[in-house]
């Protein structure tokens, strides 16, 4: 039985147990790395996997995925591989990733019936703000000069000037 000790710096395990699954796990990670790289071998494939999203959850591009214990970047970059190995044009390769995850997987969804307003409103929105504002601001100045030219009665107009001179020559 080996027994584990506590390493502190400077000491070396001498059980040759960390030696052992060091090397088996750099072995492993290198032919997870090894098998992602091959994944994708074409330029063309790149390029359309810029399009799509992982469906992971990660929220990341498809050939950017870098979600750690993903299950989906590996074989929907499979596909994307055989998909252009077959010649299928670009918008063809897309499309079927569509059909087969759903429009979730398009990294700018199209411009066409609801996502049409999502386009849409953020030009739309400050826009109507603005004119919303400006409704405001010349409606608050009319009501207030209104408010300047109410008339007095005379006999008040002629108290103020009054108490204004006798206040004046004190």
């Amino acid at each position: 039985m080996t027994q584990i000790y506590p390493l502190g710096r400077g000491m070396r395990c001498t059980c040759g147990l960390a030696r052992r699954w060091g090397g088996a796990a750099a072995l492993v990670g290198a032919l997870f790395l090894c098998a992602v790289m091959n994944a994708q071998q074409t330029d063309r494939a790149r390029q359309i996997g810029k399009r799509l999203m992982c469906v992971c959850g990660c929220n990341q591009v498809l050939t950017e995925c870098n979600h750690v214990g993903c299950t989906y970047s590996h074989s929907m970059l499979k596909e994307l591989d055989d998909r252009v190995a077959q010649g299928s044009t670009d918008d063809l390769v897309v499309q079927s990733f569509v059909q087969e995850y759903g429009t979730t997987v398009e990294l700018v969804p199209p411009a066409t019936g609801f996502n049409r307003w999502m386009w849409i409103m953020p030009v739309l929105l400050p826009l109507a703000g603005l004119w919303l504002a400006q409704r405001a601001i010349v409606k608050w100045r009319k009501r207030g000069a209104d408010a300047s030219e109410v008339a007095m009665p005379a006999e008040l107009m002629e108290r103020a000037r009054r108490e204004s001179r006798v206040d004046g020559d004190a």
